[in-house]
């Protein structure tokens, strides 16, 4: 049964800081002309988190566990009921912690010089952009499998204001703590390719307050809060405590490099040359922040969790197929395991719209690393003409490589109904792969780059593990 907003007397305001653990890309779902994606924007040209985006991930989440209907509305036919769960949009900060509300004109427009503002800006004509392709298993790039994505780096904080609608104080307590919680939920992320590295919002701060309208002096209270939305004045600060969430199984990757590695590819050289190497690593910049101040950092060394995902998934398909006993054959090269297809998800492909898509339950995050935390060599390549012995003509070139290093993955599987073992057991012996120095990932992995050692620790360990003492039992 759902409550009339209309009848409810108590609000519940919470008014947050949410950062972008790591790259953001909330996309308008148009290109933009040079880039197969733009981000959204508000009128001052700032990114921006739009409320739609954050609550129908709140929903979602909620709906894992509860009816979404009586907290977020719904419309079926002539019959619905309006959300009791009101979201702002989500105001980039600047380098000092403000939001910037309502169009930035005459001496307010000079705040759009802060460099974490000027920086995002500028970023419209020239933007922070992933490349992404999905390799096939000859290791080209298979038919519409190449495409770009624009993201905002990670680090940016946003200002947002959730409130609750509810009859009374006491009716909605329990509703309240249970959606903060969700703001610290394994899955809390926001705008696309969030299984593959994108989104993962981390809470910074939450002030909170009840007020009971039909009680002159809350309702004065009330009057007097500050308009804007990174305003905390009147408002008590709340520590919201990370969930136990039922089925979701998080784990820390540990890796090593064994050797040179180098993923993607990059534009500024790290070395300081007449000339930059033809080939580069990564590197995308982020903000930190201390003492509630933004700075920007230039140089970080990126690894992206797709460039993972991608190598994980190929593997993970060999090993269900070779467990399953299926012998490669045409019909079988194009098309992933089903084991795979329930863990990492599928888009949907079919033209009458009845096959529907399904997102993966594998969420791995990006990495971003410190030249100090590796060292960089200068590598020289050439190609030899078999007949004369020399360098064939346009083909000696250079790279820069990373040699050594160690970085911790970030990653969780919702375990929920996920019973077959056969995806397990794929999953396991692909992670084995990984940390055991047999499966490569980046770039010229077939001329000895790219391969690490590591370790899987956490629950997500233990509950791979379950499948391998099953069989020794």
């Amino acid at each position: 049964m759902t409550m009339n907003r209309l009848e409810c007397s108590t609000i519940y305001l919470a008014r947050l800081v949410l950062e972008a653990e790591t790259a953001l890309s909330i996309s308008t779902g148009n290109p933009d002309g040079v880039f197969d994606t733009a981000l959204v924007r508000d009128a001052n040209g700032l990114p921006a988190i739009p409320g739609t985006s954050l609550a129908g991930v709140l929903r979602h989440l909620w709906d894992e566990t509860g009816d979404a209907d009586a907290l977020f509305g719904y419309q079926n036919r002539k019959e619905g009921s309006a959300s009791r769960l009101v979201v702002s949009w989500g105001l980039l900060l600047d380098s000092q912690g403000r939001s910037a509300e309502g169009l930035l004109t005459g001496d307010r427009e000079e705040r759009l010089e802060d460099p974490l503002y000027g920086a995002v800006i500028a970023q419209i004509d020239a933007p922070v952009y992933r490349d992404r392709v999905h390799v096939t298993h000859h290791g080209a790039a298979s038919s519409r499998g190449k495409f770009d994505r624009s993201v905002l780096p990670a680090g940016h904080r946003f200002a947002v204001e959730l409130r609750l609608w509810a009859e009374s104080p006491e009716t909605a307590g329990s509703e309240w703590d249970r959606l903060l919680s969700l703001l610290r939920h394994p899955a809390f992320r926001l705008g696309g390719n969030t299984r593959a590295g994108l989104g993962r919002m981390k809470l910074v701060s939450a002030h909170e307050a009840c007020f009971d309208l039909r009680d002159c002096k809350q309702r004065r209270h009330f009057c007097a809060l500050g308009r804007g939305i990174d305003d905390t004045d009147g408002l008590a600060e709340r520590q919201v405590e990370i969930p136990v969430v039922k089925g979701w199984k998080p784990g820390t990757l540990r890796l090593k490099a064994r050797g040179p590695w180098r993923i993607g590819q990059g534009s500024k050289g790290i070395a300081r040359r007449d000339k930059p190497a033809d080939l580069l690593p990564r590197m995308e910049e982020r903000i930190d922040w201390m003492d509630g101040k933004g700075e920007r950092k230039l140089g970080m060394l990126l690894i992206p969790a797709s460039s993972i995902k991608g190598a994980l998934a190929h593997r993970m398909t060999f090993h269900a197929r070779r467990f399953a006993g299926e012998w490669n054959t045409g019909s079988l090269d194009d098309e992933r395991s089903k084991a795979a297809r329930q863990l990492l998800g599928w888009i949907k492909d079919s033209r009458d719209g009845n096959e529907k898509g399904q997102v993966g339950r594998l969420i791995l995050d990006d990495v971003s690393l410190t030249l100090e935390q590796t060292q960089v060599v200068h590598l020289m390549h050439n190609a030899i003409d078999r007949f004369t012995g020399g360098v064939r003509d346009r083909v000696l070139f250079d790279e820069e490589s990373l040699l050594g290093g160690e970085f911790e993955v970030h990653l969780a599987v919702n375990a929920r109904d996920l019973d077959d073992d056969a995806i397990r057991r794929a999953f396991k012996a692909a992670l084995d792969d990984l940390c055991q120095g047999r499966l490569a990932i980046g770039s010229r992995t077939t001329t000895g780059n790219g391969f690490f050692n590591g370790q899987l620790t956490g629950p997500l360990a233990d509950w791979l593990d379950e499948t391998q003492r099953g069989e020794v039992a």
